[in-house]
This record gives structure tokens, C-alpha cells and sequence, in this order.
């Protein structure tokens, strides 16, 4: 009977021996196939995984630099809007024109209001008044000439100007707001200018001007006006360096307004006194009040819209970071519990594998005796044990290679939540699984074979 034969006999004599061996070989094998094999599949997934995230993160980047220009281009559009705003308001605020009357303080405000009449004082107050520096509230002063008088057999209103910059205006770019009248001209009201034109001379109490424009029809007083020059008027009414009002524009004072202002005069100029034309301050005062509001408004509206942009785009970065942290955590956790228990079971089943043999070498002291009385010597006595580790050893890494190449896209997909195309065992490791179960298992046996081997025929004969 040859060395194949008597392995086999062994193997059937001794199969519920040899199963468990070669079950636990398998078991060593598969695991051995399947470890490498998830972590080879996982760290493929993570890798897509993690260029997934740095694509996203990419394209976050440029979604947030083009929210980031669009947000630049809101922003500027906002501010030249809100700057149009501001010119439209200046031109309102214009047309609205002054809001404040400083007279002299035994001026009769009755008299004032319904004949024009005013007590007059001299023009140097209103000099005095836009030089000093304590004022700060009254910008764009006018001092004026008023008095009713006869035109072409119509009682008119004669009016003189002269604008004049205070001195917290002087630095300033701005120009006043009310435009200045050369001398020798005159400004004609509507309702007085049928029949004239611009560039026609008019004479006013014995005193020719030239029409620089006939004014727009306002549907107030200004259409019954003659408005000239300040020198022009005080010719015109014998008043030589006498004005009767001073017409200004209050600055912005959100509260008591007027006593303010009052407050300011009479440092200044404290025999005159000054009211207020509330409806024009006010509207005034609200429509600033509204540009502001609506540039801070807007303003914040683009400021918090990129704002948000960030925090999402700053939290889904977060988030793939933490993502990408855990994938890395979780491999590097897999590996390390395949390094570990990978080489503990391959342990295991060699020790499983010795212990098994040993007990084998041992159930068959007699017949190991009988072979070696026979004739058989040492050398086949340890290639029937060592030839029968192998062929465990091939069957089992075989099996084991089948198993964990089957099993391991199953498994692994379902507990990852992997696609199973990722598991693809590589063929190096099969070899060497195929390789390296036949070697453990046969050095496992070496041991009990040696002792199976050393064993004295006559002793183990009379001992049975």
C-alpha cells in the first residue's frame, strides 16, 4: 500500500479528526482572504468617498467665490442705487428749499405773515452769522430783502437775496442750495411774466433790470415774486445795507430741534429770533430718515445673505472634514483589528492543528509500533502524519480562499454598505494563502510527528 493510500485510510479512519482540522483551517484561510480584502474594498470606497468631499468642498469653493462676487456686484449696485437715492433726496430737499426764518426780535410775526413787513437790521448780522463758529445747526443762509411794492399796476412782492456758506460749509464741496442772482437781473414769477421773456429789461421803481428767467409757475407766492440781487433790492426800496430776514436751513437735530437752534443764535445774533416752518423740517427729517434706513437695511440684507453663504459653505466644509476624519479613523480601525486578529487566528488554528495531531500520534502508539516492527521507517512514519498536514492544509486553503472570495463582497456590502465590485481579492494573496495554509498546518504537525517518529517500537509493543 503506497504513502497516498494509507493517508487516506488515515483521513478515513480518523475524518471526524481530520474535519475539524480542516474546518478550522479554512476558517484560519478565509479570514485571511477577507480581512485584506475589506480593508482593500474600504479603502477604495473611502478614497472615492474622500475625492467625493474634496470635489464638493471644490465646488463649494467656487460656488462661494461666485456668491462672493455676485454679493461684491449686489453690493456696489445697492450702494449706486442707494447713492441715486441720495442725490434724488438732495434735489427734494433743494426744491423743499429753507426752513428756517431769523428776524428781528420786534418783528410783529402777524405783520410779517399776512403784509410782508418786517423791522429791518443791518446786513452785517448775517455775516456775523455765517462766520461764527459757534454755529454748527443753520447751514445755507440767505440774507433777504423783502417788501411789497407797485409794478405795472400790481402790488408784487419784491425780494433780495444773497447766499452765503456758513463757516462749518466752507470746506466743504457742496454749493449752497440756493443759486445766487447776478446784479442787474431779475427773476420774474410766473403770474407776472405773460408778455416777457428772458434777456427783456423791466423797470422796478425807477431801476432797470434785465430778465434773467421767468421763473416756473409754483402755485404759491413765489408767482406774484421779483427776485433780484440783495443790492439790487436795497436800490430798489432806498434800504442801502439793511435786511429784514434771514432765510436758513436747519441741519439735522432729532431732538428739540428749534431750541437747539435758538440756543446757538442767541450766542450769536441775540437780538433777532427764529421760527421754524415745522412741515418742511419734518419732511426733511423723514425723507434722511429713510435713505438712511433703507441704506442700512439694504446694506445688511447683502451683508446677511453672504453671510449665511458662509456658515453654510464654512458647515458642509465642517462636515466633510468630519466625514473624511471618520472614514480615515474607521480604516485605520479596521486595519488594525485585521493586523491583530488575523495573525491570533492563524495561531490558533496551528495550535489547534498540533493539539489535534498530538492527540492522533497518541490513539495510534500501537500501530505506529506495528508499522516501524514491519519495517517502516521514521521517514514514512512522518510523511503518513506531515502528508496528511499537507494535503489538510491545500483542502483547507482552498476552501478557505473559496469562502472568503465568495463571501466577503456578500458580507462586506451588506455591513458597509459597500457595492460589492469594490471586494476583489488579489491574486497574490490567494497565493500565498494557498501556499502558507499547507506550511502552518505541516509545521503545526511537526512537533507531534517528532514525537511519533522517536518513539522505540519494542517498548510501545510491550507496552500494549
Amino acid at each position: 500500500m503506497n504513502m497516498l493510500h494509507l493517508i487516506l485510510a488515515e483521513i478515513h479512519f480518523r475524518f471526524i479528526n481530520f474535519f475539524l482540522c480542516l474546518l478550522v483551517v479554512a476558517l484560519s484561510a478565509a479570514l485571511f482572504i477577507s480581512g485584506p480584502t475589506l480593508i482593500s474594498g474600504y479603502a477604495v470606497d473611502t478614497g472615492r468617498h474622500l475625492e467625493a468631499l474634496r470635489s464638493e468642498a471644490e465646488k463649494l469653493e467656487a460656488e462661494a467665490e461666485k456668491l462672493q462676487a455676485e454679493t461684491a456686484a449686489m453690493k456696489q449696485e445697492t450702494e449706486s442705487l442707494l447713492a441715486e437715492m441720495d442725490k434724488e433726496t438732495i434735489r427734494i430737499m433743494r426744491d423743499l428749499g429753507v426752513n428756517l426764518r431769523i428776524v428781528h426780535k420786534d418783528t410783529n410775526m402777524a405783520d410779517l405773515y399776512t403784509n410782508f413787513v418786517a423791522v429791518d437790521f443791518p446786513e452785517e448780522y448775517v455775516h456775523k452769522l455765517a462766520e461764527s463758529e459757534q454755529i454748527e445747526t443753520i447751514v445755507h443762509v440767505v440774507a433777504t430783502l423783502q417788501h411789497r411794492v407797485k409794478w405795472n399796476n400790481r402790488t408784487v412782492l419784491l425780494v433780495g437775496t444773497l447766499p452765503l456758506l456758513t463757516h462749518s460749509q466752507k470746506d466743504e464741496a457742496k454749493p449752497h442750495m440756493i443759486k445766487n442772482v447776478e446784479k442787474g437781473t431779475v427773476l420774474v414769477g410766473h403770474e407776472l411774466g405773460f408778455g416777457l421773456n428772458a434777456g427783456d429789461s423791466i423797470e422796478i421803481e425807477g431801476v432797470t433790470l434785465k430778465i434773467a428767467r421767468i421763473m416756473p409757475e409754483y402755485g404759491a407766492l413765489q408767482d406774484v415774486q421779483l427776485v433780484t440781487h440783495l443790492e439790487d433790492a436795497q436800490q430798489i426800496l432806498g434800504k442801502p445795507g439793511m435786511i429784514n430776514q434771514i432765510m436758513a436751513l436747519n441741519c439735522k437735530c432729532k431732538v428739540n430741534r428749534i431750541s437747539v437752534i435758538r440756543k446757538e443764535l442767541e450766542s450769536v445774533l441775540p437780538e433777532t429770533k427764529v421760527t421754524e416752518h415745522l412741515t418742511q423740517a419734518e419732511a426733511r427729517e423723514k425723507q434722511r430718515d429713510l435713505v438712511e434706513a433703507t441704506r442700512t437695511a439694504e446694506l445688511a440684507r447683502v451683508e446677511a445673505n453672504w453671510k449665511r453663504v458662509q456658515e453654510n459653505r464654512d458647515r458642509q466644509l465642517a462636515s466633510n472634514q468630519r466625514q473624511a476624519h471618520n472614514r480615515q479613523r474607521q480604516k485605520e480601525t479596521l486595519a488594525q483589528l485585521v493586523a491583530v486578529t488575523t495573525p491570533v487566528v492563524v495561531l490558533v488554528s496551528a495550535l489547534f492543528v498540533a493539539l489535534m495531531t498530538w492527540l492522533n500520534v497518541r490513539e495510534r502508539r500501537a500501530e505506529i509500533g506495528v508499522l516501524r516492527a514491519l519495517g517502516k521507517g521514521a521517514g514514512s512514519i512522518a510523511s503518513l502524519f506531515l502528508g496528511k498536514a499537507l494535503l489538510m492544509g491545500l483542502l483547507g486553503g482552498a476552501a478557505g480562499c473559496a469562502a472568503g472570495y465568495f463571501l466577503t463582497p456578500v458580507v462586506g456590502s451588506r455591513t458597509m454598505e459597500i457595492t460589492a465590485d469594490l471586494f476583489q481579492a488579489q491574486a497574490l494573496l490567494l497565493a500565498a494563502t494557498l501556499i502558507g495554509a499547507p506550511l502552518v498546518t505541516m509545521m503545526a504537525s511537526y512537533l507531534p510527528t517528532l514525537s511519533a517518529v522517536a518513539q522505540d517500537p519494542a517498548i510501545v509493543l510491550m507496552d500494549n
